[in-house]
């Protein structure tokens, strides 16, 4: 399974935006890779990141930019082509359409790669699959701590108060 992101769709989502938030769009788009490298939405499988870029890189030829960071490949379009378009490219182009999810919210690009059997996964609750991973289970050591100290000095209270031994 992999996983393509619609990354300016979940920078600038409105209910999670203060996540990325940041001065720049460069910080921006440095605080979704360290939120999914860090917390890991999409599990043990790939990711790839589009962006829209609105200057085209002369250097490239085929449509986009494409760099390898912290294990992620990201993907600049190349302002010819918008993410849009590179999002559904590699939809189309992929041999097994069926392993990948694509996270946006962007109703064209749902339309769009509708018919291809990819799946979908709303910017929310691809955010939220992080947040839950990074949420620690209740220690219970400390709760059984303090159920032994109340109990000590429960004892220590009678005993001291009700002059039982």
């Amino acid at each position: 399974m992999e996983y393509i992101i619609d990354g300016y769709n979940v920078i600038k989502n409105d209910k999670y935006a203060h996540l990325f938030e940041t001065t720049t769009l460069e910080k921006s788009r440095n605080n979704l890779l360290n939120f999914i490298y860090s917390n890991r939405p999409q599990g043990e499988n790939p990711v790839t990141i589009v962006f829209d870029c609105r200057n085209k890189n002369p250097y490239e030829f085929d449509g986009y930019n494409i760099s390898n960071i912290i294990g992620m490949r990201i993907i600049f379009s190349d302002g010819q082509m918008r993410a849009d378009d590179v999002i559904v490219e590699l939809v189309e182009n992929s041999k097994n359409p069926a392993d990948i999810t694509v996270v946006t919210n962007d109703k064209g690009i749902k339309r769009r790669i509708g018919g291809s059997c990819a799946k979908i996964s709303s910017v929310e609750d691809f955010i939220i699959k992080g947040l839950k991973k990074n949420i620690k289970k209740p220690d219970n050591t400390a709760k059984m701590a303090e159920k032994d100290t109340n109990d000590r000095i429960n004892k220590e209270f009678a005993e001291k108060w009700l002059n039982k031994k």
